[in-house]
């Protein structure tokens, strides 16, 4: 700037600045008030800004209002131009073009759409989730937005997926499974999702959750079948199998796992069968459940465990495997039906011992109730049941079930000496009630069953006492010094009956021989023939006549070389073999066969002609012969004399049911398994003719007819 200028602005500026000073001099001299005109912009603006021109830019109205009307236009020119660019692939500047678009004017929903699209092209998943988003909020009720949404959600996780970015993976699924909860393909998604990330329980969790929601299949079945065995869950693994192959009977994953559980199921049972044998029934018993969890359509698994609950005592268990077993069997498996059936007595058997054992003798009774319910020829159920009997006082009961055992095994030890025990209860009850006759018997009976009890003989001789029986009270009393001559509370009786004698004088008397004499006959002899054979055992008896009656009958109609061997002799060859096998063994009664007076003429008749020196002799006036008039026919020359000597059907039924009885009676044989002898067997029951088998009826008519001729 110059002087010159400085020079004229002065004056100007001072001039102005006495104007300004003066103005207020001037207003208060002024009394009247001037209308205020409103200034113009323009004015307002050079008086704010002054001189510059840079502020004076001013939008005209008439061009706003010429802006407004082309804003259409252009997005409109945008669009289409946008819309050529999706056509043409080039998703750049489509994107482009559509976000010009709504920068002027952003409620336009479908231009976020289509940015979208082009964003999805382009793989930027999150700004077309964004995109899509918006568009979303401002249209909440279209299902094409959810849907784009929940497509691109799913694109954007299984990106992620084979990034192996499992954990965001997770949370895109999720996003988009809380959008459609109905589209199970995300739950899917998810469950994968958690495998990866060995988020087991969580998969499982969410696996139940779609089961519930009823939108299983059969490979979430199978799924989840493989997440219980992963956790050895086998039961529930097995019953995901099934359902998994209900829906898809041919689903080759299912039979996959299925074999493979059936293999781990015998290994299981292998694995127990070697603990149980080294006494480690508790461990065997984890490995055989573990087996029916893998497999439990076996029942030899539940066999297998019963037998193991029995020896661990769990009787209610054991129970229910042995009636599950039988119930699960096939018609090919009668063998596991016997064993399981055998099994399931001998656990009644064992739960009424521990009941005894606890003195719960009633439910003792209940048990052996069933089990005798199903097995009748069982000694030791009917003992057992005897001992729970006798504890609870009924003693009636309690004989019933020993007479009862002893039948199906008369030398049966334990029923012999528990029998002799409830006879001697039973005397001591008659002796109470001073019914000495009574007691007599009970005391007999006891002595009968155990010879070799001194204290039986000296209870009988104090009732032979009171009944003045003088003579047999001084034999029970010396048999009783012959079996414990140091035997206790001896002296009043020896006082009474003996007095003025030692036990040395009494052992060398007369009396004291007899005894021996007796004692030793009692001891010989034994029980074995005081109670006959069961029902049931002559039942079979009769079935087995039975047969042999249909087997000779046959052969007779084939016409065999054998058509003259009569009835009886079939039988009468089987008893000679055992005869002869037994003649090997030495017998408790091969020495008394003479004495004893239970033995029939037939069976003498037998042991006499089965010599073979007697055979060789000539039939004398000894031999049993045929009255005057009959005629016997021309004996065969291989058949042994003793089949023509004996003629009557009698003989037959007599030796046929001796046979049986040794060949079918448990324990009939004797205490160490030796098979009984002719001359000691039972005396069979009488045959009654209108109970024989017509065939029999016939061979007897035969017969009847060759004696008259």
């Amino acid at each position: 700037m110059t002087d010159r200028s400085k020079t004229q602005r002065t004056p100007s500026a001072s001039s102005s600045r006495t104007g300004l000073l003066k103005e207020p001099h001037s207003a208060r001299s002024q009394k009247t008030p001037k209308l205020k005109v409103p200034e113009a912009p323009e004015k307002i603006l050079r008086r704010i800004f002054g001189t510059s021109h840079v502020f004076y830019v001013m939008t005209d109205p008439t061009k706003r209002r010429m802006i407004g009307s082309t804003v259409p236009a252009k997005v409109r020119e945008y669009y289409n131009q946008g819309h050529q660019c999706l056509l043409q692939e080039d998703w750049e500047m489509s994107v482009l073009f559509f976000s010009r678009a709504l920068h002027l004017d952003p409620k336009l929903v479908d231009f976020y759409v289509f940015r979208a699209e082009a964003f999805i092209q382009l793989c930027d998943f999150s700004s077309a989730l964004q995109n899509l988003r918006r568009a979303y909020s401002y249209d909440p009720g279209n299902n094409k937005y959810l849907n784009r949404l929940a497509f691109v959600l799913y694109l954007q996780g299984q990106c992620l997926y084979e990034l192996c970015d499992f954990q965001e993976a997770l949370c895109v699924f999720l996003q988009a499974s809380d959008l459609q909860p109905q589209n199970a393909s995300f739950s899917y998604r998810c469950m994968a999702c958690l495998l990866a990330l060995k988020r087991y329980h969580d998969c499982l969790a969410l696996i139940t959750r779609e089961v519930k929601q009823g939108r299983a299949s059969a490979d979430v079945y199978i799924l989840r079948a493989r997440l219980y065995n992963f956790f050895q869950k086998a039961k529930l693994c097995y019953q995901d199998l099934r359902s998994a192959l209900l829906l898809d009977p041919l689903h080759a994953q299912a039979k996959g796992l299925l074999q493979k559980m059936v293999d781990q199921a015998k290994q299981s049972l292998q694995d127990a069968s070697t603990l149980a044998v080294q006494g480690k029934v508790h461990r065997a018993l984890k490995c055989i459940n573990c087996a029916i969890e893998n497999n439990p359509l076996d029942p030899n698994f539940f066999f297998f465990r019963g037998t193991l609950r029995r020896r661990l005592q769990q009787f209610d268990h054991a129970v229910e495997d042995f009636l599950k077993a039988m119930d699960m069997v096939t018609d090919t498996q009668d063998n596991l039906v016997k064993q399981a059936q055998r099994q399931l007595l001998l656990t009644y058997n064992d739960f009424a011992v521990h009941c005894y054992n606890h003195g719960a003798y009633q439910e003792g009774v209940l048990l052996l109730n069933k089990a005798i319910r199903d097995e009748q020829n069982e000694k030791g159920l009917y003992i057992n049941r005897g001992d729970c009997f006798f504890q609870l006082g009924n003693l009636a009961f309690a004989e019933a079930d020993y007479k009862q055992a002893l039948a199906l095994s008369p030398l049966d030890e334990g029923a012999n000496l528990r029998m002799g025990v409830l006879q001697e209860k039973l005397g001591f009850c008659q002796q109470k009630h001073r019914q000495f006759q009574t007691a007599e018997e009970h005391f007999s009976e006891a002595i009968r069953h155990s010879p070799q009890k001194p204290q039986y003989y000296l209870h009988r001789a104090k009732c032979r006492q009171f009944l003045q029986n003088t003579l047999g009270a001084r034999l029970d009393v010396a048999t009783v010094l012959l079996l414990n001559p140091e035997y206790p509370k001896m002296a009043a009786v020896m006082n009474t009956l003996f007095p003025s004698m030692t036990v040395e004088n009494v052992l060398k008397s007369q009396v004291a021989e007899l005894a021996k004499l007796q004692l030793s006959r009692m001891i010989e002899n034994g029980p074995k023939n005081i109670y006959p054979q069961s029902t049931v055992v002559q039942r079979l008896l009769e079935r087995r006549k039975a047969q042999v009656l249909v087997k000779l009958w046959k052969q007779e109609r084939l016409g065999t070389p054998e058509e003259e061997v009569t009835l009886y002799q079939a039988p009468q060859l089987a008893e000679e073999k055992k005869v002869k096998t037994a003649r090997r063994r030495t017998s408790l009664t091969d020495s008394y066969a003479d004495q004893t007076s239970s033995g029939s003429v037939f069976s003498s008749l037998h042991q006499r002609l089965s010599d073979p020196h007697l055979r060789r002799r000539p039939a004398g006036r000894q031999m049993f012969r045929a009255p005057a008039n009959c005629r016997l026919p021309a004996r065969p020359h291989r058949l042994p004399p003793l089949t023509r000597q004996v003629g009557p059907e009698v003989a037959f039924a007599e030796r046929a049911e001796g046979a049986a009885q040794r060949s079918h009676v448990p324990g009939g044989g004797g205490s160490q398994g030796q098979p009984e002898q002719p001359e000691d067997r039972a005396p069979g029951p009488v045959a009654v003719p209108r109970h024989r088998h017509p065939v029999e009826a016939r061979f007897r008519s035969e017969a009847a007819h060759r004696q008259n001729l």
